[in-house]
């Protein structure tokens, strides 16, 4: 078993530990930040962790009606600009908290006067040094270099740090049952295993999501191509009709993730459209109605509300990914020319 496909299946446990042991510091550290009347939010990352950061703006934008920046590093470290950030929470995210740019940012901002947070795997990090809180993810050491159980619990400290700002105990006792909500997903790897085998020979694809799972395939898209080599366009549906749905068409299959909620009706829409062209299409769903759009299908065996989808949404991807760069030939724990801790300014 590849250490892939192991952290994978221990996303569960995992997340289930990070909420025992770290929500009483990310209820401090979110009470803190509503005790300063801040007026925005930014939240600075690479890869994976950009694209939990995505689901981050989403959600403290829609649940606490903060204005929500993702930063741009090269600000800081190329262009040697120090950003008026006093009256906002800056955020930072990197799994290793080694990333110099990531925690070049935080510095910067914590010198212009804004509250500085690092979300990381690593105590005594860069990060957690330079920022003034810091939250541990707590899943153990990651082993396998594409972000599995890493990635979820980053998506799980923002959904906290939301909940325990609003003071949303409803959203908070949601967020409590998600470990049982993952460990009942991780039933759609066999849905997985017998459908992989068709995209032995897929060197593109696009992936498209809405809102809150706008972030999922940005992740997905991320795995295919650092695991499998395949050229993966991520859209949300409103991007993708603007223009790039014309790239799409024979050998360029189209995976769409539909959760239940205020997205599934466009996303139908966009789905049933794409059928009537006979494109191929990949639907990832916990809706009967919408599975049955699909060419090919993969059954999430659990419903959640969209806001907190994105955690659960994410493993049928991974699993899909994992396999497919078996299927491949290839190792998903080995991709080429990547290391698990990359270093950019």
């Amino acid at each position: 078993m590849s250490w892939m496909l192991k952290e994978i299946h221990e996303q569960p446990d995992a997340m289930s530990r990070f909420y025992d042991k770290e929500s009483g510091a990310i209820k401090a550290i979110a009470q803190k930040a509503k005790g300063l009347n801040i007026s925005h939010i930014m939240i600075v990352a690479r890869g994976s962790s950009d694209n939990a950061a995505r689901y981050g703006k989403y959600i403290f934008e829609s649940h606490l009606g903060i204005p929500t920046i993702l930063a741009a590093p090269s600000i800081v470290t190329v262009y040697g600009k120090q950003l008026k950030l006093g009256k906002g929470v800056v955020i930072g995210i990197s799994q290793s908290g080694q990333a110099p740019d990531i925690v070049r940012v935080i510095k910067s901002a914590r010198q212009s006067g804004a509250y500085t947070v690092g979300i990381t795997n690593t105590k005594g990090s860069p990060l957690a040094k330079a920022a003034d809180d810091a939250i541990m993810l707590r899943v153990g050491k990651e082993k396998g270099l594409a972000a599995t159980k890493t990635y979820t619990a980053q998506l799980m400290s923002l959904m906290l740090f939301a909940a325990f700002f609003s003071g949303d105990s409803k959203l908070l006792a949601a967020i409590r049952d998600l470990p049982a909500a993952m460990m009942q997903t991780l039933a759609a790897r066999e849905q997985v295993e017998e459908i992989v085998e068709r995209y032995r020979y897929m060197e593109q694809c696009v992936l498209i999501g809405r809102g809150f799972n706008y972030s999922t395939v940005q992740e997905a898209a991320l795995k295919f191509m650092e695991t499998c080599y395949i050229v993966a366009h991520p859209f949300s549906t409103a991007d993708f009709m603007h223009g790039p749905i014309a790239i799409a068409g024979t050998g360029f299959p189209v995976f769409i993730c539909i959760p239940q909620g205020k997205t599934t009706k466009q996303l139908n829409e966009v789905c049933s459209g794409l059928n009537k062209k006979q494109l191929e299409t990949i639907v990832v769903s916990p809706l009967k109605s919408s599975l049955s759009l699909g060419t090919q299908s993969i059954r999430i065996p659990v419903r959640t509300s969209e806001i907190l989808s994105p955690i659960v949404n994410i493993i049928p991807f991974q699993f899909f990914a994992c396999f497919l760069s078996r299927v491949k030939g290839l190792d998903p724990d080995n991709p080429r020319f990547l290391k698990k801790v990359t270093r950019t300014l």
